[in-house]
């Protein structure tokens, strides 16, 4: 009888092995690009980062793979990173391996030359974000960047630059309510300001629509909305 359960746990550890692979690597386009200021001041989106909850953290970027649905035409994505303070900054243009659509893809940071200072950035320290197309390209479509796990993302966090926002909620899906985001009170806050954790939306499809909502002193904000390509049969 003992032996008849060897089966059935490897049955149970198949979609933990499937998820796991990484046979896909992209390909860096071009130098790559990054620079370290002590004073800098950084203006841009409001979308500054938008990773699963396992990509949070400067140790992550050294095990960062996308999770994408098909790939569009060109294949290629813009990977930035933002540290908080604004001292770090990166943006390259990687592009996908052609058979790789609805694969996991392997994103690598080995060109960086200042991983030891990166690893240095907490949880709430360093925003990066992989949006569709090259970095010429200016849009709201974003993949979902994760790091090396055991098991998918319970959620996805996005970084938001609130422009001088007192509140900051977010909105996901058709029929999603607005939910509070969460205010980043301490250290240097240059680059982004809140932080808003969505829940993985599971058995929806390959895209997410998301909608982050910005008041200050209870007056609207100009929304922001964009599309979230989350891995292909999520």
């Amino acid at each position: 009888m003992q032996a008849r359960k060897f089966p059935f746990i490897a049955l149970l550890l198949l979609p933990l092995a499937a998820y796991s692979a990484q046979p896909h690597v992209a390909r860096l386009i071009g130098p790559f690009h990054e620079s370290e200021a002590v004073d800098v001041k950084v203006s841009g989106s409001v979308i500054v980062g938008v990773s699963s909850i396992n990509a949070v953290g400067g140790k992550a970027v050294q095990s960062l793979q996308l999770l994408h649905a098909p790939s569009p035409a060109n294949r290629q994505i813009c990977l930035t990173m933002q540290s908080r303070d604004g001292v770090y900054y990166s943006r390259n243009t990687f592009e996908l391996p052609a058979e790789s659509a609805g694969s996991v893809v392997r994103i690598p940071y080995d060109k960086s030359s200042r991983l030891e200072s990166l690893a240095k950035y907490g949880r709430e320290e360093l925003a990066m974000r992989a949006s569709a197309g090259s970095c010429e390209r200016n849009t709201n479509e974003y993949y979902v960047l994760d790091a090396s796990a055991s098991r998918p993302p319970d959620l996805i966090r996005v970084f938001v630059n609130s422009f001088g926002a007192t509140d900051v909620f977010f909105s996901a899906g058709a029929r999603g309510k607005p939910t509070a985001c969460k205010h980043i009170g301490e250290g240097r806050r240059t680059s982004f300001d809140y932080w808003c954790d969505i829940p993985w939306p599971r058995g929806s499809g390959d895209t997410l629509g998301v909608e982050i909502l910005r008041e200050r002193f209870g007056r609207e904000m100009p929304a922001v909305a964009l599309t979230l390509f989350l891995k292909s049969g999520s």
